[in-house]
């Protein structure tokens, strides 16, 4: 059997890559590992039929991990492995870095509501015993496991390279386990609101074609970009793929004649 192209996606990656059907579960974790930073054993896989479908089956769960199982299982086999198909990978383990990682960038994204809703300051926090920041720094978990830092520069340096081919006007795309979005770079640069004092650190703002976004271009009131309401949304280069990517047509699909 020949190599197939895919996309892989997570809650931080987005990018189109070649397998083998003739690679077994296992070996195909431990790439999947190097492409999202997810370890095989935390993986659950989600599995669309192509970037745009919102409708997946769930070929591994991290809940039942077996490497011999994996080994029995090849990529041939799977239901549903077709070219450009879409594997979505979930991270299973709460404490990992990656997920740490995650939660930062879903509450400077707004999507955190639940922290701008926490009321105590981080000084009062810190000071109470039993809470799960002390347990996290105890066991040197998420932001205080020695890698987190080294890992987060690896990663705002990755996000540099990738900017430096964007401009304004570029045609992108977005591919995370809500499917496939398509609309119109509107700015890259930094951001200081959403930077929490990493200066090197670069944003990306795209106006989508439909109203999928999250903002109209601002952050605290400040424009950053023009963008009709709930068009817009700010997002890390890697998350964001520039190329010939025209607007989508919701009726492609349609068997309808009209």
């Amino acid at each position: 059997m020949s190599d197939i192209s895919i996309f892989v996606t997570s809650e931080l990656t987005s990018s189109e890559r070649r397998i083998s059907p003739q690679w077994d579960l296992s070996y195909f974790k431990i790439k999947l590992e190097q492409i999202t930073g997810v370890e095989p054993k935390y993986q659950t896989i989600l599995l669309y039929p192509n970037s745009t479908s919102n409708e997946y089956v769930v070929i591994s769960d991290s809940n039942e991990y077996s490497e011999e199982k994996d080994r029995s299982v090849h990529i041939s086999s799977i239901k549903g492995v077709v070219p450009y198909c879409r594997f979505h990978v979930k991270d299973g383990n709460p404490d990992s870095v990656l997920a740490q990682l995650e939660q930062e960038e879903q509450a400077q994204d707004g999507q955190n509501e639940a922290a701008y809703e926490f009321k105590l300051s981080e000084d009062e926090y810190a000071k109470k015993n039993n809470t799960v920041l002390n347990w996290k720094k105890s066991n040197q978990l998420g932001r205080f496991d020695p890698q987190f830092n080294e890992i987060k520069q690896r990663n705002i340096e990755e996000n540099l390279e990738i900017s430096s081919s964007m401009k304004t006007g570029d045609m992108c795309r977005v591919i995370n386990i809500q499917g496939e979005r398509r609309g119109v770079v509107k700015f890259v640069g930094k951001i200081p609101e959403l930077s929490k004092g990493e200066e090197d650190e670069i944003w990306v703002g795209v106006e989508f074609h439909e109203p999928v976004g999250k903002n109209d271009g601002t952050i605290d009131g400040r424009r950053i970009f023009e963008c009709r309401q709930n068009h817009g949304s700010i997002l890390k280069p890697k998350q964001v793929e520039v190329g010939d990517f025209p607007e989508l047509d919701p009726f492609a699909d349609s068997d309808d004649e009209l």
